[in-house]
């Protein structure tokens, strides 16, 4: 997984490769042209991942964001997965895919969750809150509880109001 991340992050696309793209196919069609947007440009990437890959779209920061998992678990092998880890990609302002780095839970009782735009894992004694800032997308660590104190109960309760990711493969 860790090569296949570095070697997508080499091979980046930019929004010009999918206009061209979608212009082709457009014109082939006989349709009016519509601009890409930053789904697009993260849907092509997903190619450069295995198949046994599972992958969901957020907005974390106002950003659209693609996550990227290889550790899901769910009822149905395709669709309405969880996952307990994820790889998280963005476009900067060029319209280039930028790795943001990864987020981990402690396991299948917390999946990569959402709320209020801030990505949230959790595990048995702790609660990560990251944001996604900054006009080159970075991950940041919003905020972070572990052990046990008031504040940790807090962000737990927070946690339990957060919606768990849906991953598709």
């Amino acid at each position: 997984m860790i090569i296949q991340v570095i070697l997508a992050s080499f091979v980046m696309s930019s929004c010009d490769n999918i206009q061209q793209k979608s212009n082709d196919k457009i014109i082939e069609e006989s349709v009016d042209v519509i601009e890409p947007d930053s789904v697009n440009a993260l849907e092509a990437f997903r190619g450069h991942f295995s198949k046994s890959s599972a992958f969901a779209y957020a907005v974390v920061g106002g950003r659209k964001i693609l996550l990227v998992s290889q550790e899901t678990f769910g009822n149905n092998e395709k669709t309405d997965l969880e996952a307990v880890e994820a790889s998280v990609f963005a476009l900067d302002e060029e319209c280039k895919i930028v790795s943001l780095g990864s987020i981990r839970s402690q396991g299948t009782l917390y999946p990569v969750s959402l709320l209020d735009g801030k990505l949230m894992v959790a595990g048995h004694q702790f609660v990560k809150v990251y944001d996604i800032r900054g006009d080159i997308p970075e991950l940041v660590l919003d905020d972070y509880e572990e052990g046990e104190s008031p504040k940790l109960t807090k962000m737990f309760k927070m946690f339990e109001n957060g919606t768990s990711i849906k991953f598709e493969r």
